[in-house]
């Protein structure tokens, strides 16, 4: 196990806030408790509560946010919390209790989607991503020598349809339960109607573009193999775009990347803009593409596709550009 999990393993009693979408927390609550670590979880929404169950030690948040700073505080205090663990910690309820758990000097874990995908999970102390302390962590190894053994991988399925049912299921549940949960804001900014229908349009979108967007990519590799860069997109609402990144929009990374391939890029060359397939739903920036490429003279050499296979994508191009993104 990685040096965070058994620096968990030293908890006494541990405090799940958010997790993904999905039995993941309850799952790993129960784990937890076959260590002889006694957990405690907070709901915040309905979905929280439906996919956690009504476990002992299980507590719901319906307050404003405003509140929630002094409200953590005395639970932490009053159940003698000694560890906190969270999935994203820049969501605003774990950001307010990581500073308070600065403050109580409580341990402060967080999961993230894997840095290394697929087979792999993020699971790290005091932070994640731009708040990660990765490289002092990896400096220890380095400096006493001492070998990193990295097990055998345990291949994992990713099912999509799996994925998409878990969403359904979870903003249904924030429906049906938002009268306990009046003050609840999702941390995408998105009411649960609007990330309902995001979701379906997603899945009518990824159908469409079965059909569509297959012969076209055919057609683009069999005519510019070797011929092309690729700017892999990132979701307009992730984490290190909104907070940790310079220009805080993809529309401003999208304008920034074609107006330097219009400036410095072989005249033969192309640029393929990859939309992140978790992101389809939600964003479309097919009109705004296409007004950059013509201001910048590069109307015919730029190209926009989302439901593509990345290997392929890849393997045939000349480079990539990417902005936090897996596809690395």
């Amino acid at each position: 196990m990685s040096i965070h999990l058994d620096q968990l393993l030293l908890s006494k009693k541990v405090l799940l806030l958010q997790g993904p979408m999905g039995r993941f927390f309850k799952k790993f609550a129960r784990w937890l408790n076959s260590f002889n670590i006694e957990t405690f979880k907070i709901n915040f929404n309905g979905g929280d509560r439906f996919f956690f169950g009504r476990e002992k030690n299980t507590f719901d948040y319906g307050e404003p946010l405003t509140a929630f700073s002094s409200w953590i505080e005395n639970f932490l205090i009053a159940h003698e919390i000694d560890s906190i663990v969270c999935f994203g910690d820049c969501r605003l309820q774990h950001r307010i209790a990581k500073q308070v758990s600065i403050r109580l000097n409580i341990n402060f874990f967080a999961f993230e989607e894997g840095y290394i995908r697929p087979n792999y999970i993020t699971f790290e102390q005091d932070g994640v991503n731009f708040y990660s302390n990765f490289t002092d962590t990896l400096s220890i190894y380095v400096n006493k020598r001492n070998v990193i053994r990295v097990e055998p991988i345990e291949e994992t399925s990713n099912s999509y349809c799996f994925m998409m049912c878990c969403a359904i299921v979870y903003y249904a549940a924030n429906l049906y339960f938002n009268k306990t949960f009046p003050h609840y804001h999702h941390h995408r900014n998105l009411s649960t109607a609007e990330e309902c229908f995001s979701w379906i349009r997603s899945l009518f979108k990824r159908i469409r573009n079965y059909f569509l967007e297959k012969p076209k990519f055919k057609r683009f590799i069999s005519n510019y193999s070797k011929q092309y860069y690729v700017f892999a997109l990132q979701v307009h609402n992730d984490s290190q775009i909104l907070i940790h990144s310079e220009l805080k929009r993809m529309e401003d990374y999208i304008e920034q990347v074609i107006h330097s391939f219009a400036l410095h890029a072989d005249k033969t060359h192309h640029l393929v803009l990859k939309h992140h397939p978790m992101d389809r739903g939600y964003r479309n920036y097919t009109k705004l593409i296409q007004k950059i490429a013509k201001e910048n003279n590069v109307a015919g050499r730029i190209h926009y596709f989302c439901d593509i296979h990345l290997p392929t994508l890849l393997k045939n191009s000349l480079g990539m550009v990417a902005v936090n993104s897996t596809t690395i």
